[in-house]
């Protein structure tokens, strides 16, 4: 759910028509800071908020991959980053944070921290660590959404739709694995090298019967319970299930417009040697009483899992109920 920036704000989008692309990569944000602040509490409490770990990885990533360049050589290309953090110390300043888009390039966000003393600075930056943070993130997950709007597979989004009253958009390259009256299982496969990458979608419902479907006991037994029949490894009477041995990370959030619960963690495959995160909601259909939970999982060695993980919970927090189903 997008935190509220707490300190003053003011911030405008402008036309972007006359403008070039933004540049870099999902996930990067590139911070613009003078040298001596970049060395000093400021700089470390800006790293803070963007190099924190991600949850429920099973090696340690950044939430976001942070490159920093002073004022004096912030020009040319560099003004046409995608994701632009600026802060701004001097005494004449008021102190504010300014969220912009779209000032040097299309689909750009820039926020800028004002602030008349290094001191104001990381007051600022404290109130609105994880407001920063969500800022970010969900920008880029509309970015996503918009970049598979422009393909979707409408025959499996009906499919899903039908079965399960559950509208999600599915963008190219995921392929059903299979689908019955309550349960969905997606895959989108492919190859670097030698390695297999694996992003999985699973949408499945269950009678809603009392508010403990929301605790973490609930959630691992309904998903294990669901992996172990519907997911195999690549060895005989293998199968997936949450690794329980490490606290799941968790977060109340709006999906949909629906109270749900978020659930991060690491699943592997039992009597198989592989492993990965995976992302999990939970919400209920008041109307019809149904537990409707989406689950995302990476398969990813050698490899940073963020912007798979990403992906999925893009695709995930585009979620709509049917109007069949209400």
């Amino acid at each position: 759910m997008l935190s509220s920036l707490t300190a003053c704000i003011s911030g405008a989008e402008t036309d972007s028509s006359s403008l070039p692309s933004s540049s870099g990569k999902y996930g990067e944000v590139l911070v613009v800071i003078d040298t001596a602040f970049e060395n000093g509490p400021v700089g470390e409490k800006i790293r803070e908020i963007f190099q924190a770990e991600l949850s429920g990885t099973p090696q340690a990533e950044p939430l976001f991959r942070m490159s920093t360049v002073d004022p004096d050589y912030f020009k040319s290309i560099l003004k046409r980053s995608r994701n632009l953090f600026k802060l701004s110390i001097k005494k004449k300043n008021q102190n504010k944070v300014s969220v912009d888009r779209n000032v040097w390039a299309k689909d750009q966000l820039l926020i800028n921290v004002y602030a008349d003393s290094p001191k104001a600075a990381l007051r600022i930056l404290e109130k609105n660590t994880s407001g920063i943070r969500d800022y970010f993130n969900e920008e880029e997950i509309m970015r996503l959404q918009k970049q598979f709007d422009k393909q979707l597979q409408e025959d499996l989004m009906s499919d899903l739709e039908q079965k399960l009253g559950v509208e999600l958009k599915i963008p190219p390259a995921f392929v059903k694995m299979g689908t019955d009256s309550n349960v969905a299982w997606l895959k989108k496969e492919k190859s670097i090298g030698q390695h297999t990458i694996i992003q999985g979608l699973v949408v499945y419902t269950q009678d809603y019967t009392s508010k403990e479907v929301f605790s973490d006991s609930m959630m691992i037994a309904s998903r294990d319970q669901v992996t172990r029949t519907l997911i195999e490894g690549f060895r005989d009477n293998s199968f997936m299930k949450i690794y329980d041995e490490l606290p799941l990370f968790t977060e109340e959030i709006n999906l949909g417009g629906y109270y749900s619960k978020e659930y991060r963690g690491l699943w592997h495959m039992e009597n198989d040697f592989m492993g990965g995160p995976f992302l999990h909601y939970t919400l209920v259909d008041e109307e019809n009483q149904k537990v409707i939970h989406l689950d995302g999982f990476v398969y990813a060695p050698k490899f940073n899992k963020r912007e798979y993980l990403r992906e999925l919970e893009a695709i995930i927090k585009g979620m709509k109920l049917s109007v069949s189903s209400k």
